[in-house]
């Protein structure tokens, strides 16, 4: 008998608490209007809502996009070592836009920079939407170097000294063109290259940037992206992924642990060694999609990135198939 009697208050207890708790935290109600319609004070109202959160009545969880993009970030950060990382969530009004990460890249690239700063560029979409999403500003000493040779496509709007000169005017500073293609015809003529005094220099600067920003590729069967339409054909595809190249960054390719995959392409590159990517401290990747995650990966995993710059649903799909592997 007792024991019903006890079961029985409780109850009440929880239905009382349930009720305060849906009045509060559903309904909007304030303390003070609850207080007047149960015939309780306010202090009273006060303690059963803390009560209701103690005994499990209500648990309170942060669901906007921004508090998973969040999440999403630290995880990042603590699995890959990495110095940042910055994942936008989607645009409601447009879900598919890129806007948001080109606008996350762009705000990262701006709070880098020193007076002082030099900085480096690769070439792709991916960068060309980071300068078009930045705004006019005046940083005059800062000097923007271009990292890899031109690709020499009709699409001037991606390639690497259209984005170095566009990337100085809006930033109002200075820049410094590399005169070379992105390969030449063998390893070679690609060393004697690199020892000529403006290219040299060149290199050497971009080697030496104090921020590097750059896109991420992926290396699939069907190909490694427009960049590469000049120099790659089935059989250069063929033996990249034979080798176990998933991705590339700054013209070099890489496997699913970031390890350099040397083939006779990379060493007819002109531009910034793979070396001085991985080891410079201030990368900036930008990159998303679905087709791009085990490159992306790869990139973590080799420690090429400081900086990654993405979307929400890409960070996961990384995440993920780095818990798979």
């Amino acid at each position: 008998m007792c024991a019903s009697i006890a079961m029985a208050r409780q109850r009440r207890r929880l239905e009382l608490l349930l009720k305060v708790a849906t009045r509060y935290w559903v309904d909007g109600a304030s303390q003070a209007d609850i207080a007047r319609e149960l015939g309780y004070s306010r202090p009273q109202i006060s303690r059963l809502l803390q009560e209701a959160r103690e005994r499990g009545v209500v648990r309170i969880s942060v669901q906007h996009p921004l508090s998973r993009a969040v999440e999403a970030e630290e995880q990042l950060v603590s699995r890959f070592n990495l110095a940042g990382a910055h994942v936008a969530f989607a645009d409601d009004a447009d879900p598919q836009s890129t806007a948001p990460v080109l606008s996350l890249g762009a705000e990262l690239l701006l709070s880098m920079l020193k007076p002082d700063s030099v900085v480096a560029v690769t070439n792709g979409r991916a960068v060309a939407g980071v300068v078009a999403a930045l705004p006019t500003s005046r940083h005059h000493e800062v000097t923007v170097v271009q990292a890899i040779g031109a690709i020499a496509r009709d699409n001037h709007m991606v390639d690497s000294p259209d984005l170095c000169r566009r990337l100085a005017a809006v930033l109002g500073g200075n820049y410094r063109i590399l005169p070379a293609p992105l390969y030449v015809n063998d390893s070679h003529a690609a060393s004697a290259l690199r020892r000529e005094s403006t290219i040299s220099l060149t290199i050497s600067m971009a080697s030496h940037a104090d921020i590097i920003l750059t896109g991420i590729g992926a290396t699939t069967r069907a190909g490694a992206g427009a960049i590469f339409d000049l120099w790659y054909g089935s059989a250069e595809i063929a033996e990249l992924l034979r080798m176990g190249a998933v991705g590339h960054i700054g013209g070099h390719h890489f496997n699913a642990s970031g390890q350099h995959t040397d083939g006779n392409l990379c060493r007819r590159l002109l531009g910034v060694p793979f070396d001085r990517i991985r080891d410079s401290s201030d990368v900036i990747a930008v990159a998303w999609g679905e087709e791009k995650v085990p490159a992306i990966l790869g990139a973590l995993r080799g420690g090429l990135v400081s900086h990654l710059v993405t979307d929400m649903r890409t960070a996961n799909a990384v995440l993920a198939l780095d818990d798979a592997a």
